[in-house]
């Protein structure tokens, strides 16, 4: 996971919206978008799809989902504790007994 400031850099968002103007600028655009013909858009998204598949794109995602899917799928004793402790006493409190738990066997 990146930051909203990263994904600007990095060219995967065009710009941060502060979250008290997000409904206000997210309709404005959909309004802007509603005057495209649907054609002209369904070529536009095609066209991009398209392009991300020749570079590899689908097949890079593709490749990550079958090599994390089963990761966050799998169930393991430390995960179960984990979100227990997570559900009763919060995110906080579990990642402190995760890291306590790599800590315990330092000399």
């Amino acid at each position: 996971m990146i930051d909203a400031e990263t994904a600007l850099q990095l060219g995967m968002i065009n710009r941060i919206v502060p979250l008290a103007e997000l409904r206000d600028k997210t309709l404005r655009f959909a309004k802007r978008m509603a005057l495209i013909s649907p054609e002209a858009l369904t070529q536009t998204k095609l066209a991009i799809n398209r392009g991300a598949d020749a570079m590899g794109f689908t097949e890079a995602m593709h490749a990550g989902l079958d090599v994390v899917a089963p990761l966050y799928a799998a169930k393991t004793d430390v995960g179960v504790k984990f979100s227990e402790i997570r559900q009763k006493e919060g995110l906080r409190a579990a990642l402190k007994w995760r890291r306590d738990q790599f800590t315990q066997y330092e000399d």
